[in-house]
């Protein structure tokens, strides 16, 4: 991994982190990479990175996930997603927060 990862322990950031991997469960396609999320002030984002296979059902698993995230939260938050399609080896760009990466590069 090329990219720091921040893993402060802030509150609203082991929130967040906590809700993304929970809203994750059951709704990881065979084809996405990684997710990474992040927030300002009252917006959530998160990042969905796919393989060049990823289809439109597949992201819309996602939707859901990102759905369940904002479920956690009340008003004003918002959420936004980014679904980038990233294909292998290139190495896909993440939000301040990794919670979700698929085991690569493994040598056999």
């Amino acid at each position: 991994m090329n990219q720091k990862i921040d893993n402060v322990q802030d509150p609203s950031g082991v929130k967040l982190r906590l809700s993304a991997q929970r809203a994750l469960c059951g709704n990881v396609p065979g084809t996405l990479r990684s997710v990474s999320v992040e927030y300002h002030d009252t917006v959530i984002a998160c990042r969905y990175a796919f393989d060049d296979g990823a289809t439109t059902s597949e992201m819309e698993l996602l939707s859901c996930a990102s759905t369940e995230i904002i479920a956690d939260y009340r008003e004003p938050y918002t959420i936004t997603e980014e679904f980038v399609i990233v294909p292998f080896p290139s190495k896909p760009e993440y939000l301040r927060y990794l919670v979700y990466m698929r085991a690569e590069d493994i040598v056999a």
